[in-house]
């Protein structure tokens, strides 16, 4: 692929996908079997799917808000970067399924390990796709430069970064603790919010692996 173009084609089927992800996410509330006589009970309990929607939801809301700040940056597409998005769209297409799946068995290690193994292949995935076109096409090979604009702050990637980086580092206790307990695994996802300002913070001090 010419790197100066295909950038808006990678938007464009990005924005599809995020819409079909955010759209499935309430299938399961659709289908719910609300009887006429039992008004009330029957939607208080679809408390934990309409818990787990809402998580989802701001989960994928909140790559698709990454994904459109990332691509305001980057400016050039080749082969690998398409690639690495859609593996990234793969995770966010696939999403719904262990959100469905939770929302039913919220209560079981192997639904808690599911969505929280999506979510963590969800976040290396989508920070593997920024360091590639800020920082690793430039450090992988020779005479190259990033896929971003000239123009864009080192301070903007670290943060960016470290914000993918939180996602991840905040949901793999859960999957230990799922063993032991399944909903002491779900409350410590919990973690994310202070695990990504640690992040930032510490982004802001050390290079780590970005610039």
């Amino acid at each position: 692929m010419d790197e100066t173009g295909g950038v808006d084609r990678v938007v464009a089927l990005s924005d599809g996908v995020f819409a079909i992800a955010l759209t499935l996410l309430a299938l399961p509330l659709v289908d719910a079997d609300i009887r006429e006589d039992f008004v009330g009970g029957d939607v208080l309990g679809l408390g934990p799917k309409l818990l787990v929607f809402a998580l989802s939801f701001a989960v994928i809301g909140r790559y698709w808000r990454v994904h459109h700040q990332a691509f305001i940056h980057i400016v050039r597409a080749d082969g690998t970067l398409v690639g690495l998005n859609l593996l990234f769209l793969f995770w966010i297409a696939l999403l719904p399924f262990p959100t469905a799946v939770l929302g039913e068995h919220g209560d079981t290690t192997a639904g808690v390990v599911l969505y929280a193994s999506t979510i963590i292949l969800t976040g290396l995935s989508s920070t593997g796709l920024w360091w590639y076109a800020a920082v690793g096409r430039a450090r992988l090979r020779a005479d190259t430069r990033p896929l971003t604009h000239e123009d864009t702050d080192p301070e903007w990637v670290r943060r960016g970064l470290a914000g993918g980086i939180a996602v991840v580092v905040g949901f793999v206790p859960s999957l230990p603790l799922a063993f032991v307990d399944p909903l002491l695994a779900e409350l410590s996802w919990l973690l994310v919010p202070p695990v990504g300002h640690l992040l930032d913070r510490l982004s802001r001090r050390q290079r780590y692996f970005w610039p």
